[in-house]
């Protein structure tokens, strides 16, 4: 399970890209701005031009999926600037995962089966999914956010529920989990493909999250990691990534808060 198959130079780029992005979150979110990101569209660049060119199919992949962060970045900064409410930010930021994880999936040639959109193993998925639930409650009380819509009135809660699921239970399991996990798993072996694209998916919330919270997004991103890896399948993860945040940002915060 824990064998690299990728050769140590291979190993050595993968290890200063991740460095890279967590550099370019890290001044995009604490330092400077405009630097972070010309960095993140450098990665960019550098991400492309390296899967064009590697001879390992499985690297070539594994890259191309990783273009996904810095462009989900530079997406996410320019949202703020539309006149919309927060919850319809999520939709907008899940767009784009979705049109570069539709590409994906034809470049590689890539089934729904093949992505985990399937029902393998359905008692554990439905173990997953209401794990979810404690995952929010937890993860509540490490950030105490305050809630994502107003009032938690019947038809903004329905509408609200639909997007979370859609943008950060559908759209980043598919991509996280379902594309660069098992891209990483081909190219560096399932632990370290499991540990490699687990970190990928923590830097993307660096900006957004506490080091506390960061740390509890690593750890439960090794779970869904394992399960993915077990059952191939993102159904019972994307529902409990859905439900804890539905948890995290609607439901508790509206009511521990009144």
């Amino acid at each position: 399970m824990n064998k690299l198959k990728l050769p140590k130079l291979e190993i050595l780029f993968l290890l200063f890209y991740l460095s890279a992005l967590i550099t370019g979150e890290y001044f995009v979110a604490f330092y400077n701005l405009q630097l972070g990101l010309v960095l993140e569209a450098m990665i960019l660049f550098a991400l492309l031009i390296h899967s064009s060119v590697t001879r390992s199919e499985h690297l070539g992949y594994l890259l191309r999926s990783m273009t996904a962060l810095p462009v989900v970045l530079i997406v996410s900064l320019s949202i703020p600037l539309i006149p919309l409410p927060q919850i319809y930010w999520l939709l907008l930021i899940a767009i784009p995962i979705f049109a570069i994880s539709i590409a994906l999936i034809k470049v590689q040639g890539l089934s729904l089966q093949d992505v985990g959109l399937n029902l393998n193993y359905l008692p554990i998925q439905i173990l997953v999914a209401l794990i979810g639930i404690l995952f929010g409650m937890a993860e509540y009380f490490i950030l105490e956010p305050k809630p994502i819509i107003p009032t938690l009135n019947l038809e903004p809660f329905i509408i609200s529920t639909i997007i979370i699921f859609i943008s950060t239970g559908l759209a980043e399991e598919l991509l996280f989990r379902g594309i660069i996990q098992r891209n990483a798993q081909k190219a560096l072996g399932a632990g370290f493909g499991i540990l490699y694209s687990t970190l990928l998916f923590t830097v993307l919330n660096i900006g957004q999250n506490s080091f506390p919270d960061l740390i509890f997004i690593f750890l439960v991103g090794l779970f869904y990691g394992y399960i993915f890896y077990k059952t191939k399948s993102i159904v019972g993860i994307a529902l409990a990534h859905g439900m804890s945040n539905i948890i995290l940002l609607l439901i508790l915060p509206y009511y521990l808060l009144l």
